[in-house]
């Protein structure tokens, strides 16, 4: 069919301008809008909702990678009801409730935009909050969170790999202006002092020298500090399975050994008001580790994909990537430890996210292990009550400041005096002044 064009006289352009103009106004004001918004709810995920070919989320799409989202603990119970995705400043957490982030879910090899390396946020209903390794590459994920800096004081490193423990000094940064009180850090001791938790933040605060110094004038002083707390690695054994190495607040967190390249690889255990969390971090699987983890209500556990699949990923040769994996859990191994340990929710994590990874992983994992599992991505954020379990995915403000600083009693936010480091005076003389 031909179509005729259309004849237009002056009337008929000049209201096609007019109409022109109209919308171009309303764009306008709509974007000023968008722009102007809460940064929640213009956010918009990287990627469209998808699936894999067997119905798994795929990564950055908003959604978990799970096919179980909600567990349910207790039935016939009123269940409380949550929003599709956590917003940090909207939801205040209950006196009986957990939530537990994946600030950084990833691999080190290589460290992605999409993926910082690892650590979990766990917050307590009782306003405490825990950090179980701090990867490099997460602090930012990590302040988006919602949770003001002067309250991220108590870190619990599972082992000295840089990419569980490389993002301290990020974490230090923090301090003055926004924590004035010393940062915390839990480890073990390693077979000799090198190798242990109180030489690894001595090197961390002696390496922030300059910073310190070049700062002690401007902002104030006690977060400068960083105080070590060693988990004695000798006194473990088959009759001393675990340590106690929290215990404050109605919290206890326990530290036990597992099996990892050397000595000193530790997982924790997280208990409090009936609630648990077990993280292990990096290691290879064990009927011990398992055993500490028995009946958790969300057990954190690494998992690697194929060496195949890490090859292609990483670039390295198959026959290197056999040895590093070596260190590590596999999908099928990973589910004999959560069969073992039967927790409410099981967390794949330290895995490299790809569309083409996710199905083989969880085909894997089902030879073994038939429970309730989720595959973490960055903010992946669970939520544990005594009666379910729900498992979303944050949204944070990409430009996230920090909230109101929190009135801490007793502490000195004075400045400090100025380092004896002085700059030569020509330089100085050569400053802009209005």
């Amino acid at each position: 069919m031909a179509f005729k064009a259309a004849k237009y006289s002056p009337m008929n352009y000049f209201t096609i301008l007019r109409h022109f103009f109209t919308l171009t106004i309303a764009l306008v004001q709509f974007l000023s809008i968008s722009v102007n918004a809460a940064p929640y709810e213009s956010y918009a995920f990287p990627r469209q909702e998808g699936l894999t070919e067997d119905n798994y989320p795929v990564p950055l799409s908003g959604k978990p990678i799970t096919k179980t989202a909600v567990i349910v603990k207790k039935k016939g119970v009123d269940l409380k009801k949550y929003p599709e995705f956590y917003v940090p400043e909207n939801e205040s957490l209950a006196k009986n409730e957990m939530r537990i982030t994946a600030i950084g879910s990833g691999s080190v090899a290589p460290i992605r935009r999409a993926q910082a390396t690892s650590s979990y946020l766990v917050e307590l209903g009782n306003g405490d909050s825990f950090i179980f390794d701090i990867g490099s590459g997460v602090v930012g994920n990590l302040f988006s969170m919602g949770v003001h800096p002067a309250f991220l004081d108590k870190v619990f490193i599972t082992h000295l790999h840089m990419d569980h423990a490389g993002g301290i000094f990020s974490l230090f940064d923090a301090m003055g202006w926004a924590r004035n009180t010393p940062l915390h850090v839990w480890g073990a001791t390693g077979t000799t002092p090198d190798l242990g938790i109180a030489a690894f933040t001595q090197n961390v605060r002696k390496a922030a020298e300059w910073q310190v110094q070049s700062k002690q004038n401007l902002v104030p002083t006690g977060g400068t500090k960083i105080v070590p707390h060693s988990i004695d690695i000798r006194k473990f054994s088959p009759d001393n399975p675990r340590q106690l190495a929290y215990d404050k607040n109605g919290v206890k967190i326990y530290a036990f050994p597992v099996i990892h390249t050397i000595d000193g690889s530790l997982g924790y255990r997280l208990e409090w008001n009936g609630l648990s969390m077990v993280y292990t971090a990096d290691s290879e699987p064990s009927v011990f580790e398992a055993e500490q983890a028995r009946k958790a209500d969300v057990f954190i556990h690494e998992v690697f994909p194929s060496a195949e699949e890490f090859a292609e990923h990483s670039k390295m040769p198959v026959h290197l990537v056999k040895n590093v994996l070596s260190a590590h859990t596999m999908p099928d191994e990973l589910g004999l430890v959560f069969a073992i340990a039967k927790p409410t929710l099981g967390v794949a994590s330290h895995f490299v996210l790809d569309d083409n990874f996710i199905d083989s992983a969880f085909k894997n994992l089902r030879t073994t292990y038939g429970g309730p599992v989720v595959l973490a991505q960055d903010l992946t954020t669970i939520n544990v009550t005594p009666e379910q379990i729900v498992v979303r995915q944050a949204k944070t403000d990409l430009l996230a400041s920090l909230l109101t600083r929190p009135k801490v009693e007793g502490v000195d936010m004075r400045p400090g005096q100025p380092s004896e480091s002085k700059r030569p005076d020509w330089l100085t003389s050569t400053r802009i002044t209005k």
